[in-house]
């Protein structure tokens, strides 16, 4: 990979402003009106209004808001085909961290920096239909995680791969994932985070502690994404580090 370009960014931009001001587009914001009444009383009449209110959510109680708006239209994505095209859109600036912290594929087999978010965009879509009725507390930050967590993990059995072509060895020889060159501690802190979810560790506490320790946001990144304080993100932390250690 010699360049970067983020031309699917743009393409996903231009194809949100033909969607998000139609007739459809106000049709769904209705129908999300009467399954979530906390979007209802948000007063929007379409779409791209929708993620225009949650792009400007700026002090404490509007992050709040926002992030259980997000939440609200995960749990309630089945009331119209372009719910989940929405929550896409919301989450694009939080895609474009993930990316950055996998340095855009480099080292896997996409040909640029484009043709792998243009990969990421597409994980990021089948996450969000698989997740439709799902309850999520963090909504974003699994989200995101998720997203990051198979692409990593793609990245990875690039790399091992081409490692064990320019080795001579047969896939059957090496076993993919094992620590060594290819596996950093970053990558088996994740796995880690992925084995002990749920069997000893509280699941928002894990995604706290992945999304500060494995995706690189700040505690005040997380804030703003989850509308949850940085005192009660970083408490959470702090729990999930100590429960990871003992």
């Amino acid at each position: 990979m010699t360049h970067l370009r983020i031309r699917p960014i743009d393409q996903l931009t231009a194809e949100w402003e033909g969607v998000s001001r139609g007739p459809e587009s106000r049709r769904a914001v209705a129908l999300l009106g009467v399954a979530e009444p906390a979007i209802g009383a948000l007063g929007v009449h379409d779409l791209g209004e929708l993620v225009s209110a949650l792009r400007r959510a700026s002090g404490a109680a509007d992050r709040v808001d926002a992030a259980r708006v997000v939440q609200a239209m995960l749990r309630s994505q089945s009331v119209h085909p372009l719910v989940p095209r929405t929550i896409l859109q919301a989450v694009v600036p939080g895609l474009v961290s993930v990316a950055r912290r996998l340095a855009w594929g480099s080292g896997g087999d996409w040909d640029d920096g484009g043709t792998f978010f243009a990969d990421l965009i597409a994980t990021t879509w089948e996450i969000i239909v698989a997740w439709s009725g799902q309850d999520r507390d963090y909504a974003v930050l699994d989200l995101l995680s998720a997203v990051r967590c198979r692409l990593r993990r793609q990245l990875l059995q690039q790399r091992s791969a081409q490692d064990q072509l320019e080795l001579g060895l047969d896939a059957d020889d090496a076993v993919l994932g094992r620590p060594g060159h290819d596996t950093s501690d970053l990558d088996l802190l994740a796995s880690t985070i992925d084995d002990l979810t749920g069997r000893g560790l509280d699941r928002s506490d894990a995604a706290v502690l992945y999304g500060t320790r494995v995706l690189g946001l700040s505690i005040c990144e997380l804030a703003q994404l989850t509308g949850r304080s940085r005192r009660h993100l970083a408490q959470r932390r702090q729990r999930a580090e100590r429960q990871l250690c003992a």
